[in-house]
C-alpha cells in the first residue's frame, strides 16, 4: 500500500486525495500514490477536513481523536496521521485491491 507509511510503532501516515462536495462519503480507490476519499461536506470553513477525519475514523474503527490531518489543510492532497491503530485496520480500506 503505497499510500500508507508507519511513522513509529502504531502511528501511520496516510496519503489522501480528497474530493469534497461528493454525493456520498466513500473511498474511491487509489489515485497515484494516494487513497481517494470522497466526502459530502463542502470545502468551506474546514467542513471537508472534519468530515474526512470523521469518515476515516469510522472506516478504521478508531476514535475521531486518533485521526488528524498532518499536511495539506487547504489542499486536496493531504497527509493524515492515525494513532494507535494496527495495520490490519488499513487492509480493510480497499479489500478489492488486496
Amino acid at each position: 500500500m503505497s499510500f500508507l507509511q508507519e511513522v513509529e510503532q502504531g502511528v501511520w501516515r496516510l496519503k489522501v486525495l480528497v474530493q469534497p462536495g461528493a454525493g456520498k462519503d466513500k473511498i474511491a480507490g487509489v489515485h497515484a500514490d494516494r487513497i481517494k476519499v470522497m466526502v459530502r461536506a463542502p470545502a468551506v470553513d474546514n467542513k471537508a477536513n472534519r468530515a474526512l477525519c470523521f469518515f476515516l475514523s469510522r472506516c478504521l474503527g478508531v476514535k475521531k481523536s486518533q485521526v488528524r490531518i498532518y499536511k495539506g489543510f487547504t489542499a486536496r492532497k493531504k497527509e493524515v496521521l492515525v494513532f494507535q491503530t494496527p495495520v490490519s485496520a488499513f487492509e480493510e480500506l480497499l479489500p478489492e485491491q488486496e
